[in-house]
């Protein structure tokens, strides 16, 4: 399912891992890769109050110097529409000793509890990590969407990191022109591999020119290769899910 998933997005268009995805700790973290991510549930009803009052509470994290650069997405397909996602990356685990000591000296928080936080109904909050080796970003791209699907890894699924890497590794053998990145949960329950492709715009799902698989198999030299490699992740997953997020640059903070 997942070679029919990747090859069907690749067709269409196209948001970790050397490690093992059920145990991550700090001591392999290298260049910092650590997400850390808000998510916040809005009545409809208090939508406008809710980003009125988020405008101004980045301005002021702005202006008392906050070092993470966080950004803001909302759901485009789904059911939870009322949510707010709010990531900032990357950092490493003892940045947020210092972080947590300016939060208390500049009293950010009396900002939010003042504003933005009198219309959020639930919260949820975790951490998660990115495989940069195996990620390719497009940095000087501005993403308006983000397509991400979620991967619910078996109980056994250990070495699910050889098949990211020997995805990734044939994506750029390629030169697949597209913006992915592979995630991981580290807190929770950590049964859950996330592969993220950034879009310009709704175009940008439907690219000219050969497919990923196309090219695959021309590098490859053959469809059965290429089944193969898809065939090797897929039995280390048990269901997938896809959804569509919208990047939201007038709520998030100015890009650095």
């Amino acid at each position: 399912m997942y070679k029919q998933s990747l090859i069907m997005l690749a067709a269409l268009a196209f948001f970790t891992i050397l490690f093992n995805p059920l145990a991550v700790s700090a001591a392999e973290e290298k260049p910092p890769a650590l997400v850390n991510m808000w998510v916040m549930e809005v009545d409809s009803d208090n939508w406008e109050k809710f980003e009125k009052e988020f405008k101004e509470h980045i301005k002021d994290r702005v202006k008392a110097g906050d070092k993470f650069n966080w950004q803001v997405y909302t759901p485009h397909t789904g059911s939870d529409l009322n949510s707010y996602i709010i990531r900032a990356c990357c950092f490493k685990w003892a940045e947020l000793d210092d972080y947590a000591k300016w939060a208390n000296d500049s009293k950010i928080m009396d900002s939010w509890d003042k504003g933005p936080d009198r219309y959020v109904e639930k919260y949820h909050h975790q951490y998660s990590w990115i495989d940069m080796e195996n990620s390719h970003w497009k940095e000087d791209v501005m993403h308006k969407y983000v397509g991400v699907t979620k991967y619910y890894l078996k109980p056994d699924a250990k070495d699910v990191d050889k098949s990211v890497k020997e995805i990734s590794d044939l994506a750029k053998a390629i030169k697949w022109d597209m913006s992915w990145s592979w995630e991981v949960d580290v807190t929770g329950k950590g049964d859950s591999l996330y592969a993220a492709f950034g879009f310009e715009n709704f175009a940008a799902m439907d690219p000219p020119g050969p497919s990923f698989s196309e090219l695959a198999e021309k590098h490859l030299g053959s469809k059965e290769k290429v089944d193969e490699i898809f065939d090797r992740f897929g039995e280390k997953y048990k269901g997938t899910h896809y959804e569509i997020y919208r990047h939201r640059p007038d709520l998030s903070m100015p890009s650095k």
